[in-house]
């Protein structure tokens, strides 16, 4: 159950209104996702994340496809559930296999679990010297 109230399509002032118009006719599908009826308790707010979503998702260099999987490993690395759900929907309407997801998961863990281990044996500058050649 949500901390705060959602803002329902039908109840909301039109300030929010045009705000979820964006949202219906961009990202959401015709829809507003449940997370964003939360934030329009906060009108401001809401229109900043929708503006940055579509400056970081709809333009850029980095392809459509691979910024979908960058949000899934994101989200899925912070639990969030809401996320996970959504973007994992969006990357098998892409095509991707269950396999696939399961070789993603494989890969975030063997990169999280051997960082904590570079971490603890503070390795972090123990690099071969062609890597910071690369950054030049």
């Amino acid at each position: 159950m949500a901390t705060v109230g959602l803002i329902e399509e039908q109840d909301a002032p039109e300030n929010v209104q045009q705000i979820y118009d964006r949202i219906r006719k961009g990202f959401g599908a015709g829809q507003v996702p449940t997370a964003y009826k939360a934030f329009a308790h906060n009108p401001g707010v809401l229109e900043a994340l929708v503006d940055y979503r579509a400056r970081i998702m709809d333009a850029g260099e980095i392809a459509p496809e691979i910024k979908e999987w960058l949000a899934w490993a994101a989200v899925t690395l912070t639990n969030n559930q809401f996320g996970i759900k959504v973007h994992t929907a969006r990357l098998k309407k892409q095509g991707v296999s269950n396999a696939q997801l399961v070789e993603a998961l494989a890969v975030l863990q063997y990169f999280t679990g051997i960082s904590a281990m570079i971490n603890g044996l503070a390795l972090g500058e123990a690099v071969d010297e062609s890597v910071p050649d690369a950054f030049r």
